[in-house]
């Protein structure tokens, strides 16, 4: 296992050392460029309204749900993005990834960190045998973190980890054949990612092979602009009268608010739409599309509204069955907050990882006189306004 403590205090020695700073950080946006995608319905393509208590669902399989968590750490010279992961279901105890005081600890072959610093911090960072395989200094194209802007390094760190920690579950046959439900999306397809995302695909086709279907639940679509075109609108006019949407002016979460609003849809009711398949038109975005992917929209009539969920194309045509009933069946058990309980609960779990890692750091980087940036006292805020886990 690893020993955190002396991975940390090393890095925080080299880290003092260094009289380097890093250059003004830039705000900017991460998402998937919509507008370089095509979304075409199948054959199956629904709108379905039902009550929720409804949908008694039964797939004959058992889950494993997994969630990733980052948290940044910034001084004037370094900013750290420390990340975590953790499983839970199929039968086995809380699964995390950097050992923690709770959960069953698992060997994964990936950093737990990612990093921006001045050269010769990086350049200490990576000679060191005993920190390197930990905290992460480049891409997977090789390109130093530095030349990336937040968002791309977060998604690398924690998707990395997210897939190898995949790999070591199915390594310790600790999936079995149960259903696998990510908390996120399946993968992320933009060009600094091109081998995060092969990698993500090799590891879901590995799990469909081994008769084990997988598919990703996604919270966050207020950025997503996927059911915004005419493609989509087209077949919402043929089926909802009065339904009316500028799809110019729209996003995901609009767009299922609208069309749940249209049909009346209250609480204790949900709206499915789909399956639908995403593709990439051609042109640069192509060249870093690694697989078509399938997904449906989820409208429910209480918490934040809309909720995606998504596979690969391929594990699609294989599982089809079982993969339109996990659907139904993560609908079927939304919490108070219009989610799946399941992926609250793996949230939790990987948010409890990277609180217990993020105050650990912050001790130890006050007793080495590091000043936290005014960011970085907010993510302490929240991290100590969280209830965290109890042993």
């Amino acid at each position: 296992m690893i020993n955190i403590n002396n991975v940390l205090t090393k890095f925080l020695d080299i880290a003092a050392n260094s009289r380097g700073a890093l250059p003004p950080y830039k705000y900017g946006t991460t998402s998937e460029p919509d507008n370089e995608l095509i979304v075409t319905s199948l054959r199956n393509t629904q709108i379905n309204r039902s009550r929720i208590s409804k949908l008694n669902v039964s797939i004959n399989h058992d889950f494993l749900v997994i969630d990733g968590s980052s948290r940044s750490f910034s001084t004037h010279n370094f900013k750290l993005f420390i990340t975590g992961v953790a499983a839970y279901g199929a039968g086995n105890p809380i699964i995390t990834y950097p050992e923690t005081t709770f959960g069953k600890p698992i060997n994964v072959d990936w950093g737990f960190a990612g990093l921006k610093a001045p050269p010769d911090v990086l350049k200490a960072i990576e000679e060191n045998n005993a920190i390197s395989g930990y905290i992460r200094t480049r891409s997977l194209e090789g390109d130093y973190f530095i030349e990336y802007d937040d968002g791309v390094v977060v998604d690398e760190v924690r998707m990395g980890l997210e897939t190898r920690f995949i790999d070591s579950l199915m390594n310790s046959k600790l999936l079995n054949n149960n259903l696998l439900v990510i908390d996120g999306p399946i993968y992320l397809a933009m060009k600094e990612r091109k081998r995060l995302a092969d990698m993500r695909i090799n590891v879901m086709n590995r799990l469909s092979n081994s008769g084990i279907p997988t598919v990703g639940v996604v919270k966050r679509v207020e950025g997503s602009g996927k059911l915004c075109r005419n493609s989509v609108l087209n077949v919402i006019e043929n089926n909802v009268k009065d339904f009316n949407i500028d799809i110019n002016n729209c996003n995901d979460a609009a767009f299922m608010y609208r069309l749940g609003q249209t049909l009346g849809i209250g609480v204790g009711e949900t709206l499915v739409l789909g399956p639908l398949k995403i593709s990439a038109v051609g042109g640069k975005l192509s060249d870093y599309f690694s697989e078509d992917r399938v997904f449906w929209y989820v409208y429910t009539g209480v918490g934040p509204g809309a909720f995606r969920v998504e596979t690969l194309e391929s594990v699609y045509k294989d599982h089809s069955e079982l993969i339109e009933k996990s659907v139904r069946w993560l609908i079927s058990n939304v919490d108070v907050v219009g989610m799946p309980y399941i992926i609250d609960v793996a949230d939790y779990y990987a948010k409890a990882v990277t609180r217990t890692l993020y105050l650990w750091f912050y001790q130890l980087s006050l007793g080495r006189g590091f000043k936290p940036t005014y960011d970085t006292l907010q993510e302490l805020s929240r991290a100590l306004g969280e209830e965290g886990v109890k042993s």
